[in-house]
Parts: structure tokens; sequence; C-alpha cells
């Protein structure tokens, strides 16, 4: 067990001694230590009857005592206080020893009065076993009032605010885009939810097409057959433009305005984190956009008019939208409640908008957590001239997810309406995809936000999994190249999948998002020290640490040849018993293919020395195919049976969270260190005839060729003597399309190699 504390601000002493007075600690430097630890434990909503200080006795008897205070004492009860159980969890007499084993904050000097308390509130500042900070966990239980006020420790607010007394309400807010053509704006459906409070709130956003329900049978029905064969493209050259869609301007008629919004909501899916903010004075408001439940128009997926629908809110928020009681538009109804201050959040497609909505620059919004999101759609669906499914959906493709997430239908009214012209939009869309060739297009560049990321005002918090091969690396990595440089920036890189950390054990994730929140949505100051990496290492336990930048600038190259001659081959084509196996299951054929039994070249290349690979890995292949057209499929695992985090988080303790006061509880989770034969680092995908994604170009039959293309981003430390699995291969079963034809593809590997991005040692 392993605390990483990357929330806590730095104060000065009379700080300190401010803030602990707010909560109660109301103490003189001309105290005695004794007299501090005592009124300390008295004022705290805690039993102390109940703590040991020393191996032979208890609190009261050593406050009784003539023993003076030293740390091993302090810590003997300060871990305790985290929930730490003595003689069990650690052995007094050993208290100091143990927590700093855990990495808890520390003070290495003498004790007297001023370090005792620096001692109590960097303690007040430390994570408890069940990861919560102790400050929260007292205030839980009762140490502040919920008085609806802003109350501060160490620049976070705190859960006051009466999350038992929510205002709960349901507005539309009138979007800029009319994405039927009907002559009239598309109203969309808004859920509110916002604690009573004589403060003007600010608000976390979360849009989310999946809020108010998906349709599963027509994501089913609109499926793709991933069982084809790669087309062979004509030569050409692909040329896109920069297009935003034009806002309507439809003549607005004036309406009553009413204070009150007459329809309200009792339950539905909420972000963790909201709800943790939200009994911190942040309102949380809900919104799905064009084609969901309750709103209008058709769902677009990804383009501007999806994400303009989006940030209508916050231009209502700010007096610059307009919003009515209900979809017939009898009545306005303002923020007269809000700041108009925003941060976005939310997990894939909620990140996803986020990082659509930063690019428009739009005012107001002050900040992005995008976690997980997809900052080119092209990247999510299509690897470099191929159609590449998301890890675990073959099949899907942007037209599947719009007909999962225009949820209107799942109205009768809206479907009797609205499903002739659903149908038809539908259709344009897919034929717009163009599957049969891959390629980049105007479909995709008009939905990949890299392209105005320079229009970028609000800060970024970037999250995203290194072991998230659904909504791959490159998506957080090419949206922190693409910033101007100088842009306020950070990212969380754990070790996960495609998950959520904010309930995780080994970081104050929450507790950090909540000090940069209150600076940018409150009008604090941000002092924060935040690195501008935060990185999960791998084949350790909860371990955390800083990185400069994501991407280094030195390389190495490392051949894939091990004599200055060395050829391979592999078949592309398998028989119908093993193709059908992995049609049916491609977790059989990614077993069979990491353990050597598919159709692959398999490397493997023993490290000289430890490296700390940062960024994309560049792949050069020097090939020729019996054919026309093929693909090159390539992954490389870190091989060999070792200690790794696995990529899904366990639960450590079940509802152990309180997001606010027996409010919202949840399960503390943790990823795992687990031994295993090998892990992915990085895989990536290529047409041969696309190794430029602008340019698509003719490949020769049995004619030698050299290929070199980006596999994705990572940051992975590799030990001395780690052995690299390479694996070449062309149809990947759970990405690629499965073209079963009969192709031989050669390989020289005295001639292709790996360059391999590298982190220094200086840095």
């Amino acid at each position: 067990m392993r605390f990483n504390h990357f929330s806590i601000v730095e104060k000065n002493f009379d700080e300190k001694l401010d803030e602990l007075d707010q909560l109660g600690f109301r103490w003189s430097v001309f105290w005695d230590e004794k007299k501090i630890l005592k009124d300390f434990l008295i004022q705290s909503p805690i039993d102390l009857t109940v703590l040991q200080a020393a191996p032979e006795m208890d609190i009261l008897q050593f406050l009784k005592s003539e023993q003076t205070l030293d740390w091993e004492i302090f810590w003997t009860l300060a871990l305790q206080l985290l929930d730490f159980t003595a003689n069990f969890d650690f052995e007094v007499g050993k208290a100091n020893e143990f927590a700093k084993s855990l990495n808890l904050p520390h003070l290495d000097t003498e004790i007297n009065t001023e370090h005792l308390i620096s001692a109590c509130y960097l303690l007040l500042c430390t994570r408890r076993k069940n990861g919560m900070t102790l400050v929260e966990y007292w205030v839980s239980e009762g140490l502040l009032p919920t008085d609806n006020q802003y109350h501060f420790f160490n620049d976070k607010s705190l859960a006051t605010f009466d999350t038992t007394q929510l205002k709960r309400e349901i507005i539309w807010v009138e979007s800029p885009v009319d994405t039927e053509n009907r002559g009239t704006y598309d109203l969309i459906k808004v859920q509110i939810i916002r604690p009573i409070s004589e403060h003007k709130l600010p608000v976390i956003m979360t849009a989310s097409p999946y809020h108010l329900g998906t349709n599963e049978k027509a994501n089913d029905l609109a499926l793709h057959d991933m069982n084809d064969s790669l087309k062979e493209k004509e030569n050409y050259e692909i040329t896109v433009n920069n297009q935003l869609p034009q806002c309507e301007d439809y003549k607005n008629n004036e309406k009553p305005v009413v204070d009150g919004a007459p329809y309200h909501f009792s339950h539905g899916w909420t972000y963790s984190l909201n709800d943790y903010l939200l009994a911190r004075g942040f309102a949380s408001i809900y919104v799905a956009g064009v084609g969901t439940r309750g709103s209008d128009g058709f769902q677009t997926s990804g383009d501007y008019q999806q994400i303009y629908s989006m940030i209508a809110v916050i231009n209502w928020l700010n007096g610059r939208a307009r919003a009515f009681t209900s979809r017939k538009k009898t009545h306005e109804i303002k923020a007269t409640w809000a700041n108009g201050k925003v941060a976005m959040t939310g997990k894939s497609y909620l990140g996803t908008m986020a990082y659509g909505a930063a690019t428009t620059g739009i005012d107001g919004l002050e900040v992005i957590l995008a976690e997980a999101g997809i900052s080119s759609w092209y990247n999510y669906y299509r690897e470099n001239g191929l159609v590449r499914s998301p890890g675990g959906f073959p099949g899907e493709d942007l037209d599947v997810l719009a007909a999962l997430t225009y949820s209107r239908n799942l109205d009768a009214s809206d479907f009797l309406k609205g499903n002739e012209q659903y149908v038809k939009s539908l259709s344009d869309m897919t034929r717009a995809l163009k599957r049969e060739s891959g390629d980049y297009s105007q479909f995709w560049h008009n939905r990949n936000y890299l392209t105005y990321a320079d229009k970028v005002k609000a800060d970024v918090l970037i999250v995203h999994g290194l072991q998230d091969w659904n909504v791959t690396p490159e998506q957080a990595y090419n949206f922190w190249k693409s910033l101007p440089k100088g842009h306020a920036k950070h990212a969380f890189l754990h070790r996960g999948a495609h998950i959520y950390i904010n309930s995780w054990q080994s970081i104050d994730f929450s507790e950090t998002i909540n000090s940069y929140f209150v600076a940018k949505l409150l009008g604090k100051d941000l002092n924060l020290n935040l690195p501008p990496i935060i990185l999960q290492e791998n084949s350790k336990e909860q371990s955390w640490t800083a990185f400069s930048d994501f991407g280094a600038t030195d390389n190495v190259q490392v051949p894939l040849g091990k004599t200055a001659v060395s050829f391979a081959q592999f078949q592309n084509h398998y028989d119908d018993e093993s193709f059908n196996k992995y049609s049916k299951d491609f977790n059989v054929f990614k077993k069979d293919l990491f353990e050597n039994r598919a159709n692959a070249t398999v490397i493997d290349i023993e490290l000289p020395s430890a490296l700390t690979i940062n960024g994309p890995i560049d792949l050069e292949v020097t090939l020729k195919i019996n054919d026309t057209k093929g693909l090159l499929s390539a992954q490389i695992l870190d091989f060999g049976e070792k200690k790794r985090l696995e990529d899904k988080a366990r639960i450590k303790d079940l509802k152990a969270l309180d997001r606010g006061r027996n409010f919202m509880l949840d399960d503390l989770l943790e990823l795992p260190l687990t031994t295993s034969p090998y892990q992915v680092i990085t895989k990536g995908f290529l047409n041969l005839q696309n190794e430029n994604l602008m340019i698509t170009t003719s490949v020769s039959s049995d004619e030698w060729m050299t290929v070199k293309f980006s596999l994705q981003p990572t940051i992975y430390h590799l030990e001395k003597a780690d052995k690299l699995r390479v694996i070449l291969y062309s149809t990947d079963f759970e990405h690629t399309v499965r073209d079963n034809r009969h192709v031989t593809y050669d390989i020289d590997l005295s001639h292709s190699k790996l360059i391999i991005p590298v982190e220094s040692e200086k840095k």
C-alpha cells in the first residue's frame, strides 16, 4: 500500500493557523505540545478513549503522564486516526517507520509547538486508509455544519452544502443548430442538480449522449460485418478544408420570463466526481445534446453541430442563449443562480464532448477534465487508411454509435414524428463513412477537434489509460501535442483500460480536482503545484510519479534482425476451423497471437539495458507481398512472467467513500499487482496503400517496399534483460476487417527496426 498526494498546497504557518481556526482548532504557539495534541483530539469527532499512544499506554494514560510527546507517539495516534489498526496493520513502536513506508506526508524535523501544529495541519490533508482525507472524513462526521456556505481548507471546498435539499430541475435550452432543417432551432433537454444557496454557483457540466437512454436494439441491427476482404484503392490525393457549421439565424419571439422550472426529476445516472463536488457548492448539469430523448434533431455524432448543442448550455448560463420551461416554449427561464463559470467532466464520449467544446474557445468554459476522450473520430474508427474497430467492439462504426445514442425514438411520439427523417439521415451517414476505403475524408475532418486546438482557452486536464485499447492513448497524446505552447495543461496517465480513477486508493485525484476547480470556478488563486504529467508507474504497486512531458525527444533504434541477413514469412489465410474460431471470439485469437500460435512473425528482443519508453514507437518494416493490396498489424509486448498491474480496478472496500454526508457512497478501488505472462505495450495498423494518410498509392506484387508508421504512444519502463516481443501480422480479429485471402508476407528483418522514444537518464 502506498499513498500519493498531489493535492496538498504549501501554506505558510500563519495561513495554517487561520485555516485550522476556521475548523475550530484554536491554538496558541505558547501552548505546550501535549496541550495542543489533547485539544486536537477533543475537538475532533472521534472517541479518543479507543486510541493507543505507546506500547504500554493508551491516550488517556499518556496525557496524564509525564512522558513527553515525540514523533513516534504522534504517528501511533495519527495512523489510528487514518483508520489503520494498531497492533495489526502496524506495530506500535514502529509507527513512524510504517507511515514513511506508506509515503504519508511527513515532517522530518524536531518536535516543537510550531512543527506539531504544522504536522496536525498536514495530517488533516492526508488520505485515510479508506481513501478520504482526514479533514473530509471528519467534516462528513459533523466537524462543520451543513450551512450551505463555502468553507475551505488547503484550497479545497469542504462538504458543507446540504445534499438532502437539492433542487433537481429540467429546462430546455435553445441551441443555434437545426440538424433536420425544420426551420426552427433544436431544443436541448437539460437536467440541473444544485444545492440551495445564497451564492451564485459554478457549474460542473457533463455532456453525455448516453445520459437519457440508449437504443441497444438499433445498435445491434446497425453493426457491420467484419468478415470481409480488404479492398484495393485507386491512387489519389485526399484534400480537406476546415468547415464549421453555420449557425441558423431564425427570428426569436419574446416570451415571458419565469423564476422556477416546473419540471423536475428524481433519479438518473450521475458521475460520482460531480456528486463529490455537488456537496461542496458546485451545481451539476447533465446534457445529452441533439437527437437524444426529450431533445430535438438528429444525432450527428461528433461533428460541431453536436458540440454547439452542448455548449448552448454554457451560453445560457452566461445569458447568451435562451432556455424554456417546456418544449412548448411558452415561458423563458434564466440561470439567475449561476456565476457563469463552467468545468466539463466525464469519460469516453463524455470526455470527447469536453475536447470538442474546448476547441470552440467559448467564454465561460474555464477548465475541462477530459477522461479517455476522443480528439479525432477518424482515429477512433480508422487508422492509416484502414477500418479499425475500437478495442472490444468489432463491427462498430460512427453510424452504429448514432443508432445507439439516437434515443428520441424511445419516446413513442418522437418515433412517430421523427423516425422517417432519422432513417434517411442515418443512411446518409452510413454512405459518408465509406467503409470500403478506410480513408480520411471531409466527413472525418469535420469531426477532428485537433484542427481547432489553437482556439482552446480553457485549462486542459486529461485522464487516460495507457492500457485503453478502446479509446487509444493517441487521442490524449495528440490533443496534448496540439495545444499551443505554454497552454495550461496537465495529464493523469494511469495503467488501467477504459475506466475512471476518481475512487482509487493510491492517488488523491478528487481532492486535486477540487483544488483546481475551486481556483478556476470560484475565483481563488491556483496555488496547486501540479506536475505536467502525473504518471502511474508500471510494474509497481500504487506508485505515481511526475514527468515533464508526454513524448521524449531522444530515441534508440532497435533492429528486428539478429543477423546481417535475416528474413521471415507469414501467411494471411487461415483454414475454416481457425477462421471461424477466431471470428467467434477474438480473445482466443489474441491469446494465440501473443503465444506465437497464429499467423505472424514473432521477434523476441532482450534489452541490453533499462529504458523508459515515452511517446509513440515508430516501426519501420521492409516487406513484400504476392498481391496488390495488404494490411500490416503490429503489437509489442512486455513478454515474460513477472508482476504487472492489471488493467481493471478491483474493489478494496465497499461503500467506503462518502461523497458528502452519507451521500452517494462509493467503492474504494485500485489496480491490483499480479503475476502475468505478458502485457501489451503498444499496437498499430497500416493499410500498405496509406503510409501517408493523405495519399493513396499502389502496391506492386512481389516487390520490396519499406513502410514506416507510428504505434500507440505510451510511457513504459523496462529493466535490463526484460524481453520485448514484436509481433508482425496481417488480419486482427478484434480490430481490422477479417481479410482471409491467400496472401504471403515476406519480411526483411535485417532492414527493419523499431525507433523507440526514450526518456533520458538526466530527465
